[in-house]
């Protein structure tokens, strides 16, 4: 690693220096469109409701018994999408057997 001494540079140079290092580390950065990746949807616990026909307290059910994974945000709880159909599924299949 080099060293630089503060004092010796101007002020110029050293904004230079902290542009040219920020540019190099975004471009080291992945990209949105190199990944592949859609942003997930998240549904609210409403959303839930809304989507399965049930009451709040079968959503809490089913988060403390693990059938629905969640996320807390903020203090408020969200579902990736996603999941929620897989995990749903998933029930549905052990259900039938």
């Amino acid at each position: 690693m080099d060293k630089v001494l503060f004092t010796s540079l101007q002020i110029e140079e050293l904004t230079d220096l902290i542009k040219s290092c920020i540019r190099s580390e975004f471009k080291n950065l992945p990209q949105q469109t190199e990944l592949n990746e859609q942003p997930e949807d998240l549904l609210s616990t409403e959303d839930i409701q809304r989507m399965f026909n049930v009451s709040k307290v079968t959503i809490y059910k089913w988060k403390k018994k693990g059938i629905l994974p969640y996320y807390k945000m903020n203090r408020r709880v969200y579902f990736k999408k996603s999941e929620v159909i897989d995990s749903l599924k998933h029930k549905k299949r052990k259900l039938e057997v």
